[in-house]
């Protein structure tokens, strides 16, 4: 079941798995394949608190000359995000959310 999306991409929630595990596929790929970034629901919402922080640290530290590029994050960020995710969310697959993020 989609659930939320990031830039389009679907976040999808397995209602099979025990947890209810969290996943996000790229749009316009085919199919769906998901990565499962998260084991339960709880999981995910713990994720989205982290990328949400390291986002708002990034934002408030970009110049307004980088005002229009969204889509290009700095090592820094992926960085700050890791460290989140190791520190507050030890159930999420941060190497596959990440890598989601750098695609």
């Amino acid at each position: 079941m989609v659930i939320a999306d990031h830039s389009a991409d679907p976040f999808i929630a397995d209602t099979a798995t025990a947890g209810t595990r969290v996943g996000i596929a790229i749009h316009g790929a085919g199919s769906w394949k998901p990565y499962w970034i998260a084991p339960t629901l709880a999981d995910f919402v713990t994720l989205l608190t982290c990328f949400t922080g390291a986002y708002v640290v990034e934002r408030a530290n970009r110049s307004d000359d980088d005002e229009d590029d969204y889509e290009i994050w700095p090592p820094a960020y992926h960085e700050r995000l890791a460290a989140l995710l190791r520190d507050h969310a030890p159930g999420v697959d941060a190497a596959a959310f990440l890598d989601y993020l750098r695609q």
